[in-house]
């Protein structure tokens, strides 16, 4: 071992203990003789790393066959042919069945009027007659059909314009929709009995939401009275303040919720024809109509 120079006896200890590894580590390592006696490479190694030396590490080249070229250059001219032929069959298709197309047109178009206007027509029937029924309930039909509110409704359809009428001692203003559903799509009103009691105090009105999703409506509703096959609005006699007509209630699906209104804060006509309450939404105005009973029929409860 070499005389080294250590600055401090750790130093040199930890030198000679390396040292004596790394001699003990050598010691299992076979003499080169030895090595070259056990192992002996195969021809085919030899082979090639006399061509990686020639060649010096790069691979050698392969030249293409003459066949090989054939068959590719068949392969991508096919290719092209088949491309072409695909294309000249589009642009034939393009001018034998587009131009034609664009000619009649017309007719189609014709065809297609003809057959919508029979449609619209029915439609327009069938409103005409279903309208009322969706304003009057299902226990108003059969007078429905017998006339009055349907040929009423089609006056009001030709002549927009509806004077004021008298209404114990007070000038109403026309409604200003006179047909309006009882339900529209899964959202529908009713009150709690189409033919009320005279001597009822309050109206008890319901109002269901079937949808999927929330709907919002507002507190306060109007009252409106059927006179001369129109609508009037009659007015309570306690107003309510600008914060109670704003207020609105929120009805999530699948609920119902009960508004009571009360009759005294109106003045009534008991022998009117017909009543309907209307309910404000956010996106859609609904009716529940009724009547207060027969006066023969209220003696004989009494």
């Amino acid at each position: 071992m070499e005389d080294r120079h250590y600055d401090n006896p750790q130093e040199e200890l930890l030198a000679r203990i390396l040292d004596e590894c790394m001699e003990e580590q050598l010691s299992f390592v076979p003499p080169e003789r030895e090595i070259s006696h056990t192992h002996k490479f195969s021809p085919e190694f030899q082979k090639r790393m006399e061509e990686i030396i020639k060649s010096h590490g790069k691979p050698a080249g392969r030249k293409l066959e003459k066949k090989e070229f054939i068959y590719g250059f068949n392969k991508a001219a096919a290719c092209i042919l088949v491309l072409l032929v695909i294309g000249a069959v589009g642009g034939i298709g393009y001018l034998g069945f587009g131009m034609p197309a664009s000619k009649n047109a017309p007719q189609e178009n014709s065809m297609a009027d003809m057959e919508a206007a029979p449609a619209e027509e029915s439609a327009a029937s069938l409103e005409t007659e279903t309208g009322e029924s969706m304003d009057t309930g299902e226990w108003e039909s059969s007078e429905n059909q017998e006339g009055g509110s349907l040929e009423t409704d089609e006056v009001i359809a030709d002549h927009p314009g509806i004077s004021q009428a008298e209404f114990m001692g007070q000038t109403l203003d026309p409604a200003p929709e006179q047909r309006l559903p009882a339900r529209l799509g899964q959202v529908k009103t009713l009150v709690n009995s189409p033919m009320i009691s005279r001597d009822a105090e309050e109206i008890m009105l319901t109002i269901g939401n079937m949808e999927e999703y929330t709907i919002y409506y507002y507190q306060c509703m109007d009252l409106e009275v059927l006179i001369d096959g129109y609508w009037y609005v009659v007015p309570p006699l306690t107003a309510p303040t600008e914060e109670e007509s704003r207020q609105m209630v929120s009805l999530e699906p699948g609920m119902a919720q009960d508004e009571a209104i009360r009759l005294d804060n109106y003045t009534l006509d008991y022998e009117a024809r017909e009543y309907r309450l209307v309910t404000y939404m956010d996106n859609m105005t609904l009716c529940a109509r009724f009547r207060f009973e027969e006066e023969e029929l209220f003696g004989e409860e009494e």
